[in-house]
């Protein structure tokens, strides 16, 4: 059932739609090969020090979230299948050299690489799809697509990269290269240039000015302000969770199930969700309940169950993941309501840089907390599900409003 709808749905996409969503699993399958045992590699294999293993993962978020609004801006300007290539080809030596890197300098460099790849590919990638899909309803649907397979590629990446690494962590590079590398021959090959991109004229206006007109547009900047609440949310999955589990059960499996369980959520009900979504909510109510969601989901590790460590962490997963299908693919697929076409990679540059700063805040604040013996956890739990409802809170009131005052462009 399932299948044949994802199929029926796929059928109705524009042969740049099916790549830039195939494009959704191949990015995540090849990332998340390499990334969840990147840092062990560094440690326990090359001998790094923990100060170093740190300075080189957290450069490789540094230059992805820090960069996203340059990327964004080059693709408005360069165009966006030219860097979303651009951005392949610079991931293959990304990871190429993480794999085989064996000094500092060189493991540095593939990390920034690495990151770098995601600020000039992501922006553009987002972009085309919403251009090529000018039509709200259309849009949210082909976003929801997207979100399907990028969960579809965070489940199975980390299972091969587990598998690759019995050989050895070189050959997890070479493959997630490899696989970029095939990707960028499929979009060379049969993503054609927007063709908006090819008749729109080139503006002259400065880089920066662009920049502060979208940084003084109030109501873009209230809708990314509120909504990157949901990557500081959906960060914790990598921080509080893991953390909260080895306290609680000192059973780091617990970890895979907690991330199997929402991608595979993710993959079976986005889809069904959506289609609710856009029959009986709304987007307005769509994202407020969603975000509430996702915040109020942490609430259930304040549950104690010692005849079941799992249960808290695998309900927190079964809660997150809902909240996050209601509210991901439209989050994404709202940003065209707030610019003219030839603006929307620097407006989903933006909307990613400042959810990558409220990510980074988010990690640091919360590790600082977990670790205070001082702190009762139950107090973090309940402000992430007060961040959570106070954002859906807000995003519903803007969005009606704007949903009232506006006309989809």
């Amino acid at each position: 059932m399932l299948f044949r709808h994802f199929l029926k749905d796929w059928q109705l996409l524009s042969p740049a739609g099916q790549v830039l969503v195939i494009n959704g699993f191949t990015f995540n399958l090849g990332f998340y090969m390499l990334l969840p045992y990147l840092a062990d590699h560094l440690e326990h294999k090359i001998g790094i020090s923990g100060w170093y293993v740190g300075v080189i993962i957290g450069l490789r978020v540094l230059s992805q979230q820090g960069l996203f609004l340059v990327g964004g801006t080059l693709g408005d300007r360069l165009g966006y299948k030219r860097l979303i290539l651009l951005g392949c080809a610079v991931r293959i030596a990304g990871f190429t050299l993480l794999g085989i890197g064996q000094t500092i300098p060189i493991l540095m460099l593939g990390a920034f690489l690495s990151g770098f790849a995601g600020a000039l590919f992501t922006p553009s990638s987002q972009a085309y799809l919403a251009s090529e899909y000018p039509d709200p309803h259309a849009r949210n649907k082909v976003f929801a697509l997207q979100s399907i397979t990028s969960e579809a590629g965070m489940l199975l990446g980390p299972l091969v990269g587990l598998t690759l690494l019995y050989i050895d962590f070189a050959v997890i590079g070479l493959v997630s290269a490899g696989l970029f590398s095939l990707l960028f021959v499929i979009q060379w090959r049969f993503l054609p240039a927007l063709a908006s991109q090819k008749t729109r004229p080139h503006t002259d206006q400065a880089f920066w000015k662009q920049w502060g007109q979208m940084l003084t547009h109030k109501t873009f900047i209230h809708f990314v302000l509120c909504s990157s609440v949901y990557h500081l949310l959906f960060h914790q999955l990598y921080i509080a969770i893991p953390h909260e589990i080895r306290v609680v059960t000192q059973d780091v499996s617990i970890i895979t199930w907690v991330f199997a369980t929402s991608s595979i959520m993710g993959v079976l009900m986005q889809m069904p969700v959506s289609r609710f979504v856009a029959a009986h909510l709304g987007t307005a109510r769509g994202v407020g309940l969603g975000m509430s969601i996702m915040g109020s989901s942490y609430l259930w590790l304040i549950l104690n169950t010692p005849w079941l460590p799992a249960l808290p962490f695998i309900l927190c997963a079964v809660v997150f993941s809902i909240g996050s299908m209601l509210v991901f693919p439209l989050l994404g697929a709202y940003v065209p309501k707030f610019c003219s076409p030839k603006e929307l990679g620097s407006h989903y540059g933006l909307y990613s840089c400042i959810g990558g700063l409220y990510a980074f805040i988010g990690n640091i604040s919360t590790g600082w907390l977990l670790s205070s013996s001082t702190v009762d956890h139950g107090w973090i739990w309940l402000g992430l599900a007060g961040f959570g409802t106070l954002s859906g809170t807000l995003l519903f009131i803007q969005i009606r409003r704007h949903s009232e005052n506006t006309t989809p462009l």
